[in-house]
């Protein structure tokens, strides 16, 4: 057995360029290698179009009885949004996050309790909590990125409440990612990717369609299985292990063809590299 949980294992992160120290300090740690390939940019949304919504939502904060934070990024920008425009949260209003890494980063941000389910993520288990049982009337912010689920306020609002979104980021697929990722497998292959969102799954996916050349690199439908619509790269990386931050995502990633797939339950750094150490514990 390895001295370390991680020695000798290739991991690619794939968290957007400036996010990912923490998880490579974290994976180094256990002796495993980091391999960066951000999938995805995430920048603030400052369109002229969708900029007087979000200004006019945010000189009303006050006014909302309940904030929710769906991501970490939403956090990060929200609550950067929010001190840009100098408004202030009502002290009365509740705030909840959908997961354990983005309840800690809102709080932090805001210095202020945030909550949210106390295991796993996502918006079925945030709808369990008891806080959103009875939200009739009550007003609802949801600091998103740009096109995200529309489940959860679909869900408060059947419940009564009266909700708004708040798109402070969006998401943009990394120029020459494919490149990168062919330079990485002429080396060898990584023995796992860590993916922290369902948005950064889909791109990994698409990715591995567009190594496979130009006439396989076609939009890709579900349920897929391992040896369709690729050749043997994206076949091989298929049955690699993907770690992921919750049920939900790790789902999607079955749909998609990945046939090893490690639910860390949290996206924090921490459990999404103590995840695969374990998984590898196991099958030693």
């Amino acid at each position: 057995m390895n001295e370390l949980p991680l020695e000798s294992c290739r991991i690619l992160v794939t968290r957007p360029a400036g996010q990912q120290q923490e998880l490579i300090a974290a994976i180094e740690a256990l002796g495993g290698e980091a391999i960066s390939l951000p999938l995805l940019a995430i920048e603030s949304i400052r369109d002229a179009g969708a900029e007087p919504r979000l200004r006019e939502n945010l000189s009303r904060l006050q006014d909302y009885d309940l904030l929710i934070f769906v991501s970490v990024n939403a956090a990060r920008f929200g609550v950067r949004r929010i001190a840009e425009c100098g408004v202030a949260i009502s002290p009365n209003a509740s705030i909840l996050a959908v997961g354990a890494a983005t309840a800690r980063e809102a709080a932090s941000l805001l210095d202020r309790p945030v909550h949210g389910p106390a295991t796993g993520g996502g918006s079925v288990s945030l709808l369990e909590l008891p806080q959103l049982d009875d939200v009739k009337e009550l007003r609802v912010a949801i600091f998103r990125g740009q096109g995200g689920r529309e489940l959860l306020a679909a869900e408060l609002r059947r419940r009564g409440a009266i909700v708004d979104y708040l798109e402070v980021y969006r998401r943009t697929p990394v120029a020459g990612a494919a490149g990168q990722l062919k330079e990485i497998l002429s080396e060898r292959p990584p023995d796992a990717a860590v993916i922290t969102s369902a948005e950064s799954l889909a791109r990994w996916r698409e990715l591995l369609g567009e190594i496979a050349g130009p006439a396989k690199s076609r939009v890709i439908a579900l349920p897929l299985k391992a040896t369709e619509g690729a050749d043997h790269h994206a076949d091989h990386l298929l049955a690699k292990p993907v770690v992921v931050p919750s049920r939900r995502v790790a789902e999607l990633a079955a749909q998609h063809g990945f046939t090893a797939v490690i639910d860390a339950g949290d996206a924090a750094a921490k459990a999404m590299v103590e995840a695969p150490a374990a998984h590898w514990r196991r099958e030693s």
